[in-house]
Parts: C-alpha cells; sequence; structure tokens
C-alpha cells in the first residue's frame, strides 16, 4: 500500500448524518420514492446539490427539474443514492484531474454513463442485481481524484498523461506512479467510510476476479465489461465495443439487449458538448 494515498483516505470525515440515513433505508430493504424524499428534503444543501446535479446540461432535459420527486422518478432511486454517495466523497477534496486528460463536468459524465449503462443492461438480466451494482458503477472511478492529486503533488501530470496513452491499462500506469489503482484506493474508501460492504469487496476483487468469490464473479463482470465500453480514456469505440461483444457471445449472454442500451446511451449522451 502507498502511504501517502491511504492517509489521503483515512482524513475523510465521515459522511453527513442524511446520507448516512439513505444508506440505512437501502440497506434494509428497497425504499420508496417517498422514504428518500422525506430524508433528503431534510437537509437543504443536499436537496439543492442533487437538483443542481440532475439537471447537469450532459443529461439533455429541455426543462428544468424542480423537485426531489420529479428527479427520483427520471433518474431511479439507485442513481440517485450513487449520485449522492459521489457528491458526498468528492466535496471532501479539491477535485483536479487534468493527469488524467479530463475536467471534472467530463469526469461525472463519464461516471453517469457509466451507471446508467449498467442500470439499462442489467434491468433486462437481474432486476435486483441491477440495483446493487448500479451505485458501485457510478463510483468505480472514484478514486481517480486521490491518484490525480497525488501525481499533481509529484508535479509528474505530464508524464502520466503521456504513459495514459502508451500503456494499454490504465491500472498499470497508476501503479507506477503510486503503486496503487483506481479499484485499491476505492476499496479503502469505500472501507473508511462504512459502505456497504459490496461496495469494498467489489473494489478488492476488481484486478483479481480469479480470485473472487463465486457469488461476486457476475457482478465484476458486468462492471468489468461497462468500463471497457466507457472509461476516462474511451467512450463507446467500435472496435472495443466488437471485443465485448464478442465476449458477451461467448458465455451465452443476449448481445443484442446491450447493443440497444449502448444506442439509447450514446443518443442521449453524446450528441450534447
Amino acid at each position: 500500500m502507498y502511504i501517502p494515498l491511504m492517509a489521503r483516505v483515512e482524513s475523510l470525515p465521515p459522511l453527513p448524518q442524511s446520507v448516512l440515513e439513505l444508506e440505512k433505508l437501502f440497506t434494509s430493504e428497497y425504499p420508496e420514492i417517498n422514504e428518500l424524499v422525506d430524508v433528503i428534503s431534510r437537509d437543504p444543501s443536499l436537496t439543492a446539490d442533487i437538483l443542481s446535479k440532475v439537471n447537469a446540461p450532459f443529461y439533455g432535459f429541455t426543462q428544468q427539474i424542480n423537485s426531489l420527486t420529479q428527479a427520483l422518478t427520471l433518474f431511479g432511486s439507485s442513481q440517485i443514492r450513487a449520485m449522492i454517495l459521489a457528491s458526498s466523497i468528492q466535496k471532501c477534496f479539491e477535485v483536479d484531474l487534468s493527469p488524467y486528460g479530463i475536467t471534472t463536468t467530463e469526469f461525472s459524465k463519464i461516471s453517469s454513463m457509466q451507471s446508467e449503462l449498467i442500470f439499462q443492461w442489467y434491468m433486462e438480466i437481474d432486476i435486483t442485481l441491477a440495483r446493487e451494482i448500479t451505485p458501485i458503477a457510478f463510483l468505480m472511478e472514484i478514486g481517480k481524484i486521490l491518484i490525480a492529486k497525488d501525481i499533481l503533488g509529484k508535479e509528474k501530470q505530464e508524464d502520466f498523461l503521456k504513459d495514459l496513452h502508451t500503456y494499454t491499462d490504465i491500472s498499470d500506469v497508476e501503479n507506477i506512479y503510486t503503486m496503487m489503482s483506481t479499484p485499491e484506493v476505492n476499496a479503502l474508501i469505500f472501507k473508511q467510510l462504512n459502505l456497504n460492504k459490496t461496495f469494498t469487496e467489489t473494489m478488492r476483487y476488481f484486478n483479481d476476479e480469479e480470485s473472487a468469490p463465486k457469488s461476486m464473479k457476475e457482478t465484476l463482470f458486468a462492471l468489468q465489461t461497462v468500463q471497457k465500453i466507457i472509461n476516462i480514456r474511451e467512450q463507446f469505440n467500435e472496435e472495443t465495443i466488437n471485443g465485448v461483444m464478442h465476449t458477451l457471445k461467448e458465455k451465452s449472454y443476449d448481445v443484442n439487449s446491450l447493443q440497444r442500451v449502448i444506442r439509447r446511451i450514446q443518443n442521449k449522451y453524446m450528441r450534447v458538448d
């Protein structure tokens, strides 16, 4: 483990009480929209934050979303939960992702596309799993915020960005510079914040699926598949998608289902600057 990154994670403050209350709802059962609205509305700052995020230009809504009920209806509870967790974590740091060659807005867009792709895809396969892994998908790049901060502190951003375009695997570059990859940093963050154990375990095995318990294999495969299609380096690369579809056919997945979802996500997000 890389001590400077561990120290940054350990300095994270606890999640706000309103966020903890929301997480408690999700651990006991899948909550109703009115229950979520009741908890969120008690926190004016959280309410304003959600409404600001759901009205981001890259979502492409022609009319302003003005209420929590409307936001939860349009995005779904899993997606709103993911936004809340991501926002709460990001508020603890100054976010500068320039070492990865992307802006904060682009980072948010990528996270949104990843989570929406996995949710729409898995809603046709396993609704329960779809709800469980959607927030994990939204958060699976969050560790890059801390890695970027470390790279900036070393003034190695130019070398790092150059290597990102040279190496095939982003995790390899992260390991070279910080001795840790994004999933490893994520696992530390999720454990520090006492999030659902599934969050931590998924990240722990993300780059080591052979060692993962059998019960986690499908979750890991789904998240890895989505990350191949959408990541900080490329989104919806045709050659990559063809490779993914070949793998899905070998595993007897319905490739037509994922292809339909990919087209929907592309039409929704990629037409917006």
